[in-house]
């Protein structure tokens, strides 16, 4: 039974957190010296977008029909830092959205017909069940719309001269790959994510600090079981990371506890003339044996460059990315708890185990950028191609357009493949997307 009573006591402890330590910075000052008034940022966006998805036949939308769906919302941000002297800042973020549309409605109705498979229809709120704290509140939902608002961080940060500590809802990203990134454990990007702005906070809690001449973090991530509210190390990450320089080479080396398994990474990046180059290998050793394995090796690597060809700007990379968890059977993350859950968890989004991806990008005029990112799966040569467009119509506005192609035969990842037990196939839906961000 799902613990929910407990969620405002979370979010009324983390609040409290931020504003006894504003106040001790404001009301305590040293000595007999006056304190000076905080110092605050403010910024944020407006985002309006819009899209239309194509459902593919033989899937659970033919329960729903198959006509294109349109789908819309509205998102404001609104992002705080305040300074309260040289060593202690906080930082909160706030996001509020509305919208709906075809998808919704279709995933309401396929959530009723199939509640095991799609439990949470096919565009919903997102909810911090797993996260400390719950800082999510949902509006409104019906059957084709919804609204919600949340804090996507709540921080505060002391910065005395030998590092800093940082609590509370934020970021951190570790790692060094750009589609796929194996090392970046703590909530990553999809690789289909166009805009990486922002990313989900988390509950956390993180210290930096110099040794030498290399740089140390310390990272816990609190977490609760999403079925029970209860907290525990099995739902918990804690591990350390070690940069440093090796000549000119820049070396990371990752030791984490994440959920019950142990990881081991190393991660290095430098340059080959004017070309930079990108490479993390990680080992994770399970607590439970998956498909007759106790550990298995992830891996990506990575090069880019810039260059002026025909009088315009170019900008490319490409990349290799080896997951090791899979047998390239699209069944398993039906069957192999392994898989299910790092797919649930959002850390893993490849069924495959060879892949590679590039990203090609032509500056059109001073205010026009193309994208071009194709992502192909080795094993089976299915793919997904994403071609954008940005246009920076002014100074703080910023118009998008963009899509999701995918192509493969019967039975591969993006082409679509069978689900055991089930009357339908899993097939990937393409896509089309625009959005206009105004930022202040």
């Amino acid at each position: 039974m799902k613990i929910q009573n407990k969620r405002p006591v979370r979010r009324a402890l983390l609040i409290l957190l931020i504003w006894g330590v504003t106040w001790c910075n404001t009301a305590l000052p040293a000595g007999n010296t006056a304190p000076a008034g905080p110092e605050t940022e403010w910024d944020g966006h407006i985002k309006v977008y819009t899209r239309v998805v194509f459902p593919r036949s033989g899937t659970a939308h033919e329960a729903a029909g198959l006509s294109p769906n349109t789908d819309g919302f509205g998102e404001f941000r609104l992002n705080n830092k305040t300074f309260f002297n040289d060593t202690a800042y906080t930082e909160v973020h706030y996001e509020a959205l509305a919208g709906g549309g075809g998808t919704r409605k279709d995933g309401e109705e396929i959530k009723t017909i199939y509640p095991d498979l799609f439990p949470d229809g096919l565009f919903g709120p997102p909810n911090d069940d797993r996260r400390l704290f719950d800082l999510t509140r949902v509006i409104h939902e019906d059957k084709e719309t919804m609204s919600y608002h949340r804090l996507d961080r709540a921080m505060v940060a002391f910065t005395p001269s030998w590092g800093e500590i940082r609590l509370g809802r934020q970021a951190v990203t570790w790692g060094n790959g750009f589609t796929f990134n194996p090392m970046d454990l703590f909530n990553p990007f999809a690789p289909t994510d166009l805009e990486r702005d922002y990313k989900m906070g988390d509950d956390l809690a993180l210290i930096r600090f110099p040794v030498k001449t290399a740089d140390v973090e310390i990272i816990y991530v609190a977490r609760r079981d999403p079925d029970t509210g209860d907290m525990g190390m099995d739902e918990n990450s804690l591990g350390t990371k070690l940069h440093f320089f090796a000549g000119e080479t820049e070396m990371d080396l990752m030791v984490t506890r994440h959920y019950e398994d142990m990881i081991a990474g190393m991660g290095a990046a430098g340059y080959l003339g004017g070309t930079a180059w990108r490479l993390d290998l990680t080992g994770t050793f399970l607590k439970e044996e998956s498909r007759g394995r106790r550990a298995y090796a992830s891996a990506v690597a990575n090069m880019d460059y810039s260059w002026v060809w025909i009088g315009k700007n170019w900008y490319g990379y490409i990349e290799f990315y080896y997951n090791g968890l899979s047998d390239a059977d699209y069944s398993d993350h039906f069957s192999d708890l392994a898989v299910s859950r790092r797919i649930a968890r959002g850390e893993l989004f490849a069924l495959g185990r060879f892949y590679a991806s590039a990203n090609l990008n032509l500056e059109v005029h001073p205010l026009v950028n193309a994208y071009a990112t194709p992502i192909l799966n080795l094993n089976d040569g299915s793919g997904l191609f994403l071609p954008r467009v940005v246009y920076d119509y002014a100074d703080n506005i910023r118009l998008t357009v963009t899509g999701a192609l995918h192509w493969g035969g019967s039975n591969t990842e993006y082409g679509g493949y069978d689900i055991p037990g089930a009357s339908f196939d899993y097939k990937p839906s393409d896509s089309i997307s625009a959005w206009a961000t105004w930022y202040f």
